[in-house]
């Protein structure tokens, strides 16, 4: 097993994956996910807080670096070819991993509340409702509502921070059971 087959790019993901966990919940004391309050909070966090904005910023940049990472290793796992069987079953989760990881990066990005989460929220859920059928039901359940407002807020706060979490923690537990049943990290087949 050399290190440059696979870069370490799963196990990065994973520790940036922990980080991301643990330096969320230390700024769920700081912030309340109101219309009212959440730009404030980001203000105060940075100004206010000790260490606030070093705690942020590792958020922001852990979260930038898992994207990355992620998106580094299904390449590299497509370029070596390990998603060959009898490891398909396991590059599907690792695309689930893939989504779960976009959308948490989309959901946090929008819990400031500023302009710029404002409109990416609006053009987001707008994009989500211009599907035939299922989009108008499915955008209204985003926004919690006609339009981007409070309802919208806290509904990507919770998606964030527990729906979306739980979904990859447990994707990961299955990417990586499957990891060890299919015989261990890639290997030229």
């Amino acid at each position: 097993m050399k290190i440059t087959h696979t870069f370490c790019l799963g196990g990065l993901s994973f520790f940036l994956f922990l980080g991301l966990t643990i330096s969320g919940v230390l700024l769920m004391f700081y912030y309340v996910p109101s219309v009212e309050r959440a730009y404030e909070d980001i203000l105060r966090l940075d100004t206010d807080v000790r260490f606030g904005q070093l705690m942020r910023n590792m958020h922001r940049w852990m979260a930038h670096g898992m994207v990355l990472t992620v998106l580094m290793h299904m390449m590299r796992v497509f370029y070596t070819g390990a998603y060959k069987p009898p490891r398909e079953f396991n590059w599907v989760v690792g695309v689930v991993l893939l989504v779960l990881t976009l959308l948490l990066s989309f959901t946090g990005y929008l819990l400031p509340w500023d302009q710029l989460a404002f409109w990416a929220i609006t053009v987001g859920t707008n994009m989500v409702g211009s599907a035939p059928v299922l989009g108008p039901p499915n955008k209204f359940a985003l926004i919690g509502g006609f339009e981007v407002g409070p309802n919208a807020l806290i509904r990507f706060y919770t998606l964030h921070v527990i729906a979306l979490t739980l979904l990859a923690a447990t994707f990961m537990a299955v990417h990586f059971w499957r990891i060890r049943r299919d015989g261990g990290l890639a290997r030229p087949l």
